[in-house]
């Protein structure tokens, strides 16, 4: 009896013995979950650090741009606009304060020479209106809108012929249809655009350009006032200085958004 007793003392003992490996087992396994769960907590949040000091160096290479995020340091942006083949690739803004603010004051909202691109209050931010002009310096190498004169060379403006505007909760494909060096006066005035005989006559304007470096793209010989263009506008030193244009013509409007009435 004795004898029974001892062994089932040791079988006892042996028992309990294994379970503590086990529950020992458990826990270092639970304990090193709750590190790496933590380890993985620390990287998110560093992350999302990262994501913040990334803003300022926002691209649409990826295609896709936290306007939402861009807005909470500059509620004047609205947009972001891309060239595929050449840097444009930044914020567009429209100011309450003065049609021209951004022309001296950087995308942060800060004075600064180099400016941004931006709208006049006279243009719609929903880019509803017949022709939505963006403007931006030109004049030298760096500018904002420097690059758009590679659509000079005959080359380049048949080899890229998109262009890409990014809204909250759209996003927009135009194909450029023209390049050329326009007259120097103010595009957004020189016609009502809300009626169907101002939208024409820019159109015949536009194709009537004499400029001797014009591009143009077939099969748009014939836009009407019911296309929605996209004008990208270098700057003027003077009233009747040229500029430089590149024209684009809305071909996707992803979240089917865009539409206007247009006045006989």
């Amino acid at each position: 009896m004795k004898s029974g007793r001892v062994k089932r003392l040791f079988l006892f003992i042996w028992m309990f013995a294994a379970a503590g490996i086990c529950f020992a087992g458990c826990g270092d396994g639970a304990r090193a979950e709750r590190e790496d769960t933590a380890g993985e907590r620390t990287g998110s949040e560093d992350m999302a650090g990262e994501e913040e000091d990334r803003l300022g160096m926002e691209t649409a290479a990826d295609g896709h741009i936290d306007l939402e995020a861009l807005q909470k340091q500059n509620p004047d942006i609205f947009a972001w606009l891309y060239v595929p083949g050449t840097d444009i690739d930044g914020p567009v803004l429209q100011s309450g304060i003065a049609d021209d603010y951004y022309e001296s004051h950087t995308a942060d909202g800060k004075e600064g020479e180099t400016g941004a691109l931006y709208t006049e209050m006279a243009n719609l931010m929903n880019m509803c209106d017949f022709n939505t002009i963006i403007h931006g310096k030109d004049e030298k190498e760096g500018d904002i809108l420097y690059d758009m004169h590679f659509f000079e060379n005959p080359d380049f403006f048949a080899e890229h012929n998109k262009l890409y505007l990014y809204l909250s909760d759209n996003v927009l494909t135009y194909e450029i249809v023209a390049a050329y060096y326009d007259e120097g006066s103010d595009i957004l005035r020189r016609h009502d655009y809300t009626t169907f005989q101002g939208c024409q006559d820019y159109l015949m304007q536009m194709y009537g350009a004499k400029d001797m470096g014009k591009n143009f793209r077939e099969g748009w010989e014939e836009l009407t006032p019911y296309h929605f263009l996209l004008t990208l506008n270098g700057s003027t030193e003077n009233s009747t200085a040229s500029q430089y244009v590149v024209i684009g013509v809305l071909v996707e409007d992803a979240a089917g958004q865009i539409e206007r009435v247009i006045l006989d």
